[in-house]
Formats: C-alpha cells, sequence, structure tokens
C-alpha cells in the first residue's frame, strides 16, 4: 500500500527552508511555506502553498492552516527570537516540529521550549564535508533516523573476497549491508554467502561512528 502524501509547513523561505520545500514537493508531499518576505515566496514552485505573514502570530498560523499539517519545519536563519516564537506556536498545536539552530546556545533554548528535533545545518555539513574529505572509501551518507545512517562505500582492503558470513560485519562493526551494486547490477536483498570483491559499492547502516570505523578498516 503507497503511503499517504504527507502536508508539512515550512516557517522561513530562505536557503534552507526552500532546498526542503522543493525535495518534499519532489517526493510528493503538500507544502506550506510562510515568511514575511513576499520576494523570498516567488521563487518557489507554483505548486507550493505560500502565504505572507508573521509566524510569531498563532493567529495567523492557524489561519493559514498550520493546525492541520503533519509536521513542521521552523527554518528561520537569522532571528533567533522568531524561531523561538514560531517554535512555541508550532508545539502549542501539538505539532511534530523541527526547528533550524542558529547555533549550540540556541540548541538548547529550542530543546527546552520543546522543538522534536533540531537541525544544525552548517555544523552538520561541515561534518559531512570532512568526512568526504578523509575517508575515500566514503560515496555518500544519509541519516535515517536520530543517529542511525545509511551509507554508500566503496568496498576495498581487508574485506574483499570474503562472504559476509565470514566478515560478521553486525558484531564486529555493528554495521549492517542491506545491498550491494557491482557495475550497473544491484544486488538486494542480501544473504550470509554474498561475497564482497573490490570495487563493489556497499550500502550500509549503523551509527556515524560504526561506518566511518569500518570506511577507516577498508582503506588500511
Amino acid at each position: 500500500m503507497a503511503k499517504r502524501p504527507k502536508t508539512i509547513g515550512i516557517i522561513g523561505a530562505g536557503r534552507f527552508g526552500t532546498g526542503a520545500a522543493r525535495e518534499l514537493i519532489r517526493l510528493g508531499h503538500e507544502v506550506i511555506v510562510v515568511d514575511r518576505d513576499p520576494e523570498a515566496l516567488e521563487v518557489l514552485p507554483d505548486s507550493c502553498h505560500t502565504a505572507i505573514g508573521n509566524a510569531e502570530s498563532s493567529e495567523f498560523l492557524a489561519e493559514v492552516g498550520f493546525k492541520n499539517v503533519d509536521a513542521v519545519i521552523v527554518a528561520i536563519g537569522d532571528n533567533e527570537s522568531a524561531s523561538n516564537h514560531a517554535t512555541i506556536n508550532c508545539k502549542d498545536f501539538n505539532l511534530y516540529t523541527v526547528t533550524k539552530a542558529l547555533n549550540t546556545t540556541h540548541g538548547k533554548i529550542l530543546d527546552r521550549l520543546g522543538a522534536d528535533r533540531i537541525i544544525y545545518p552548517e555544523y552538520d555539513s561541515g561534518v559531512r564535508l570532512a568526512r568526504f574529505l578523509t575517508r575515500t572509501a566514503i560515496l555518500e551518507m544519509v541519516e535515517l533516523y536520530e543517529e542511525i545512517f545509511m551509507m554508500e562505500m566503496q568496498a576495498g582492503g581487508p574485506i574483499v573476497n570474503h562472504t559476509l558470513m565470514e566478515l560478521n560485519l553486525p558484531k564486529k562493526y555493528g554495521v549492517q549491508v542491506v545491498m550491494t551494486r557491482r557495475g550497473r547490477k544491484v544486488h538486494f536483498p542480501m544473504s550470509a554467502n554474498d561475497k564482497v570483491f573490490e570495487g563493489d559499492v556497499l550500502v550500509c547502516i549503523g551509527t556515524s561512528e560504526a561506518l566511518t570505523a569500518l570506511a577507516q578498516r577498508m582503506e588500511d
């Protein structure tokens, strides 16, 4: 059964908010974006619902339909007070709220205000860049859930020419291989007897530390 498209509210039409809006629309979800600046909303796709107004006003958010959304992204990037008030309003509506933090101190405040998830875009992108620059085995990494990631990595080093049973990666590293790609051929699902060859792209799930440790081992 296909999943029901969600309706996501986004407060703030800066680079972070508009990027989230475009991706959500691409994935088939409905999006409502609000911002004080009408020009900021002009760059959004026609399929995106927009409203001009102040998200510090709970009456405004209720009027444009935020009480009925599935979740909210508070993407205000330059006004800590506005971000805090918008987060409070969304939590008063009992909404799952993801808020962009301006810094770690702001993140602590958002946590106390009840934000369900706090995002540090600059920090997260910096960490991701550092991993790419220092771990040549890492091709891509996506956060699936809090502290749980899916990573693509290039097989190499001591893990090649061994079966998954022989490698026993879940026990040794806390990493589960869920799929492999060899050239244009994708192998899914995996079995314990599947062998890893030099150059295979492994799609793995685990914590950031576990995945990075495995990538480092493949470069030894």
